[in-house]
């Protein structure tokens, strides 16, 4: 009777310390258009969401939502966010954030229909660059400004409509810049393709300044004396006294 009772007194310590864990990578429940359980957002940002997610919905009827944690316990960010989408019943048409701080982790959930507007290789250009630096820095804010008005405006174009971001997140995210295409490049802020220079119109000039060439001459003048001298020029021979002429 005593070893029953204990066993059972180590299943229920056991089944103590398991549960916590286990309890941490849970689905909360939904505060909103934001959740931030990690508490790394500010107010305005929160705020301006909410009403970014509103108007989205006015749109094409899809929402935003943005969940930020600071660990999963070693779920995948992807994984965790797609099972939150579905715990929480979101929509085809919406998209939902995840921030997961403590691992620096981060996932896009998107609905089927929603995928008009955001394919894979969308989702990756987007997150690479208006999300990935800002998060990385640990500049929250900005990283939920200036994605989630890109998405909002990536889903907006699919069904033909536009989103006013103006008075949104101050000035972080108010031009939009579409997502660029494949065999694109980046050059500090902007985004050029190959095919921009195949266009026959387009302004290509070279220019030399006399500055330039005249160093360029002077260049050559040095290393035509240099390979002279070595090689070229006859050496003399001298006479210190120390017998006949070129010898010593």
């Amino acid at each position: 009777m005593r070893r029953f009772v204990s066993i059972v007194a180590v299943l229920l310590l056991c089944a103590a310390l398991i549960l916590p864990a286990q309890a941490d990578t849970q689905y909360p429940s939904s505060q909103g258009a934001v959740t931030d359980l990690a508490n790394v957002l500010r107010e305005d940002t929160v705020k301006d969401v909410a009403i970014l997610s509103e108007r989205l919905h006015n749109a094409t009827l899809g929402n935003f939502y943005v969940v930020t944690r600071h660990f999963l316990g070693g779920t995948d960010a992807s994984v965790y966010a797609k099972a939150l989408f579905d715990a929480w019943n979101l929509d085809d048409e919406d998209v939902l954030l995840l921030m997961v701080i403590g691992e620096e982790k981060y996932a896009l959930a998107v609905g089927s229909a929603a995928k008009a507007g955001l394919s894979a290789d969308t989702q990756t250009s987007l997150l690479a660059s208006h999300f990935r630096s800002h998060f990385l820095n640990r500049n929250y804010d900005e990283a939920v400004a200036d994605l989630s008005a890109q998405i909002a405006q990536a889903l907006a174009r699919a069904e033909g409509e536009t989103i006013n971001v103006s008075g949104l997140f101050g000035t972080a995210a108010i031009q939009s810049t579409p997502a660029p295409a494949t065999g694109s490049y980046q050059w500090g802020n902007s985004y050029f393709s190959l095919e921009d220079f195949e266009d026959e119109d387009w302004p290509i000039d070279i220019e030399y300044s006399s500055h330039s060439a005249h160093f360029n001459w002077r260049g050559w003048l040095i290393w035509g004396l240099v390979i002279y001298f070595a090689f070229f020029r006859k050496k003399k021979s001298y006479n210190f006294g120390h017998g006949p002429r070129g010898r010593r």
